[in-house]
């Protein structure tokens, strides 16, 4: 994160006393003198370190499959960032997906439409309402989604995702870099998961920084998210990326980190005609979205290719109507020794 060398003087102590904040949050749990609460069924949860961008959506739906291909009734448990609705909301049943992304929040609905059959519910209160869904429904396993700093609720298993593109030497705490709390909060973590691994990265750096701040022994797993397919979003037909190769296309995106997603295109041979960004969790109109129609149609850009997390984010239909074709990007998650993980997993 940059900040001007001008400004920091003046922020170093605000700085300061956000660190001390969060440290002094962390021993009041690790104290006992903030109670933790456990639920009946095993939790697993997935989070991070940093502020957005560690991939950790790909990830929660890779394990709820997992889980639900091996006969568990799962249940994925999430805060429901920047949604309009209040309090709690039930996602999806397992049958069907009841709200829509802006009650849920874009990432909660997209893992309900891409994890059929697992329960999805959103509130600030995680343990609350994972009282409210055992008392209304059988589940064996609950998915808590970025709940690194979520504390109030016992896990069974601690799965932290760091980013091999973010050195973790140089990683400093907001607002001088993109820490949530400092690098010792390691040793909560059962497994540390580097995602973007397949990216150029110093291996032996980063395992140096986990063995100093993990504790002795906590298995460490390199992973990758990879774009898999192009969802058409008038009729949802899933194609491949052959006809885009050299093809000219507008790249639009709401995202923590941009510059992945359109190294991510580049890498699959598209040439980016039009980029436009915005801020993580975007809401789009329809103004905009014809503005950036009208701009790629002057650049010559044959479609307009979101991520699908933008994709909840657009306006009802408007794909259907547009005079460029929209495609949202899938991106799924994969590891090297992905065998260990799920019995990893699978332990709880």
């Amino acid at each position: 994160m940059f900040l001007p060398p001008v400004t920091r003087p003046f922020i170093y102590a605000p700085a300061k006393l956000y660190e001390l904040g969060v440290r002094a949050r962390i021993a009041l749990y690790e104290n006992n003198i903030c109670e933790t609460r456990r639920l009946n069924a095993p939790v697993i949860s997935v989070g991070n370190l940093t502020v957005g961008g560690a991939g950790k959506t790909p990830c929660v739906a890779f394990l709820a499959r997992f889980l639900r291909d091996a006969g568990r009734e799962v249940a994925i448990l999430s805060r429901g960032y920047k949604r309009e609705s209040e309090g709690r909301v039930e996602v999806s049943d397992g049958k069907e997906i009841l709200r829509g992304p802006r009650e849920a929040g874009d990432e909660p609905y997209l893992l309900a439409k891409s994890c059929p059959g697992v329960r999805v519910v959103v509130d600030r209160d995680r343990y609350a309402a994972g009282k409210w869904l055992e008392e209304r429904a059988v589940v064996s396993v609950f998915i808590l989604d970025d709940g690194y700093q979520h504390l109030r609720l016992a896990r069974d298993l601690n799965l932290l995702l760091v980013d091999a593109t973010e050195p973790l030497d140089q990683a400093r705490m907001v607002p001088f870099g993109r820490l949530r709390e400092p690098l010792a909060s390691m040793r909560r973590a059962d497994a540390v998961i580097v995602t973007r691994s397949d990216q150029p990265f110093d291996r032996r750096s980063f395992e140096n920084t986990i063995m100093k701040c993990a504790h002795a022994g906590t298995p460490v797993f390199y992973a990758h998210h990879k774009m898999t397919s192009l969802i058409r979003l008038s009729d949802g037909e899933a194609i491949g990326f052959a006809g885009f190769a050299q093809g000219r296309i507008a790249a639009v995106s709401g995202i923590a980190r941009p510059d992945r997603f359109i190294a991510d295109l580049e890498q699959m041979g598209m040439n980016i005609a039009l980029r436009r960004d915005f801020e993580d969790h975007h809401r789009y109109t329809r103004e905009e979205l014809s503005e950036i129609i009208q701009r790629a149609l002057e650049t010559r850009a044959e479609a307009i290719i979101t991520t699908e997390k933008d994709a909840a984010n657009l306006p009802a239909d408007f794909a259907g109507s547009s005079a460029l074709p929209i495609f949202a990007a899938r991106i799924e998650f994969g590891c090297e020794d992905e065998r260990r993980l799920k019995d990893l997993v699978s332990q709880v």
